[in-house]
């Protein structure tokens, strides 16, 4: 038997299984969701990450559009963690957009213009106000009880720096409207407990598809969205502390049913 009618074949036992882990996302308070571009043949497509650290699912699409974000998210009550793609910004939920990837573009456009003084001066408030959050984060966790407190500095933000603000520099000017136009979904985890601030989970689910793809340099259209159902239910094991073979081996395609036998046959070995 071939590699690819191999991984084709496994692949489709643990159908059921990739259902299971969308479900366990849908029950999630929150989602974090993020995209990536391989090589196929020669041409670029791009595959989408879903995530909440404990369960992981990937999905191929022809393009970047977001479609695959609405369809799987139609029903969702939680919160969506993201970049600032636009694509997620119609997305019916409530969401949180990544502040490490804030931080990354505003750290970048000041490098690439050292003398930008406005730039310099907005992005060192930026600082004053995400610092202390992050330091009370450090010391007591993602808790609204604690992070409440930040709104009242917001708003003073928002008055000084954003609101009714004319700026001369075209990178100020950017990060004005998208201080002004994300301004509710920048702060949301300041309003719930446990709401990451960041989208790195879903960055960690990527990378073995990156890796992945430096090794063999391109994909197969045929077996990649197998590959993916399989990397998906690997990367869960991984985040959860489980063993993907053996789980495999196991011949169960629930993973929560896995776990209880598993546990079962430590107690009658312990007895």
């Amino acid at each position: 038997m071939s590699i690819p009618r191999f991984i084709r074949d496994l692949a489709q036992y643990y159908d059921k299984t990739e259902n299971i882990i969308m479900q366990r996302l849908l029950e999630s308070p929150y989602i974090h969701v993020d995209e990536t571009l391989i090589n196929i043949r020669g041409g670029i497509q791009y595959v989408w990450v879903f995530t909440d650290g404990n369960y992981v699912i990937f999905k191929l699409r022809k393009t970047r559009e977001a479609s695959i974000v609405h369809e799987l998210l139609a029903e969702y009550n939680g919160i969506l963690i993201s970049d600032f793609y636009p694509g997620y910004d119609s997305v019916q939920c409530q969401q949180q957009k990544c502040w490490v990837h804030l931080i990354r573009d505003l750290n970048d456009d000041l490098w690439g213009a050292p003398f930008n003084t406005e730039l310099e001066y907005f992005v060192l408030e930026v600082r004053n106000i995400i610092i202390p959050i992050m330091e009370t984060i450090q010391i007591y966790g993602l808790r609204k009880i604690n992070l409440n407190k930040f709104k009242k500095n917001i708003d003073i933000f928002y008055a000084k720096m954003i609101m009714n603000k004319h700026y001369k520099s075209d990178l100020t000017i950017k990060y004005q409207k998208r201080f002004i136009r994300y301004r509710e979904s920048l702060f949301t985890f300041l309003e719930h407990d446990g709401i990451p601030w960041h989208n790195n989970t879903a960055e960690t689910a990527l990378r073995h598809l990156t890796i992945q793809e430096n090794i063999s340099r391109t994909f197969y259209e045929g077996v990649t969205p197998h590959y993916l159902r399989l990397l998906g239910i690997r990367q869960t094991c991984r985040f959860q502390g489980k063993s993907f073979f053996k789980f495999l081996f196991s011949g169960e395609t629930d993973l929560e049913k896995f776990e209880s036998r598993k546990r079962k046959r430590q107690q009658v070995m312990s007895q």
